[in-house]
């Protein structure tokens, strides 16, 4: 299969670049982050995203790119909109005429965390920007009727040029908090998940096998790993007083049977991945 990974060059990009490439003929994109071998590519170049998504002869995109940090869309929108909601107009469009099929990677942050868990057909209610502009590009992809959108929640571990995650605990402390609840899930998991799930249509959900805070993530990351960082409990309130974020995410499926590692497997290959 030949397929286009827009934001190859980024955290989940990596991790899914990682695994696709070595089954498929995989073309990858980056934006801000040089990785040789990748093709460069501003989303807000419509031109270069048109020409590339609809000319490339892709049976597949699989969009993992845009504004990721929260704070980043909170503090201006309308950059949020343009590299979140305007380029899957654009990609849309592009595909038309080719057999191309859309994946794109949305978020749990489309909903509010008022609710244990999350499945495919509850309600969306976002509640910051980041989660608004993800919606909006969910309703483009499924007005469609033949694209897929995966949301996934907080994803850890480590990728090949965008090691973020690990990066956060490079610090002496690290601050993690005790009110936010997730499923998280680990990377290398992501890209058998997708390829087992981009036939379908609609939405699905693909989350991680273990529900903890992320204090309680961070710690065991910290152990697991050996890493010389102290982690630090906070409320969410406290480290992001301007940027709200829901209470508690934990996405589940109706549609599908599959699940990320529990956080001891998850571990335990990272910790052998780190080490060598």
């Amino acid at each position: 299969m030949r397929i286009l990974l827009l934001g190859a060059s980024g955290f989940v990009g990596g991790g899914l670049w990682t695994a696709l490439s070595a089954r498929h003929e995989v073309v990858g994109t980056f934006a801000a982050r040089r990785v040789p071998g990748l093709v460069p590519l501003d989303l807000r170049d419509e031109r270069a995203l048109a020409g590339l998504a609809g000319g490339g002869g892709f049976d597949l995109v699989v969009h993992a790119a845009g504004l990721v940090p929260l704070e980043a869309a909170e503090g201006d929108p309308g950059r949020a909109h343009a590299l979140n909601v305007r380029p899957v107009e654009v990609l849309l469009d592009a595909v038309r005429t080719s057999a191309a099929k859309v994946v794109f990677l949305s978020s749990d942050y489309v909903f509010d965390g008022t609710r244990s868990q999350y499945t495919e057909d509850d309600p969306r209610s976002p509640v910051n920007v980041y989660g608004r502009t993800k919606a909006a590009a969910e309703d483009l992809l499924l007005a469609d009727g033949t694209h897929l959108v995966v949301r996934i929640p907080m994803v850890f571990g480590r990728s090949p040029w965008a090691d973020t995650f690990l990066a956060r605990m490079a610090a002496p402390t690290t601050a993690a908090q005790t009110d936010l609840v997730c499923a998280p899930l680990y990377l290398p998991s992501l890209g058998p998940a997708l390829a087992g799930l981009w036939d379908r249509a609609g939405v699905v959900h693909y989350g991680g096998g273990e529900v903890v805070t992320r204090f309680e993530l961070m710690t065991r990351v910290q152990r697991a790993l050996g890493l010389p960082t102290r982690v630090v409990p906070v409320r969410d309130a406290d480290i992001h007083p301007d940027c709200p974020r829901p209470p508690r995410l934990v996405l589940r499926s109706i549609r599908h049977a599959l699940l990320g590692p529990d956080l001891d497997t998850a571990l335990a290959h990272l910790a052998a991945d780190v080490r060598g």
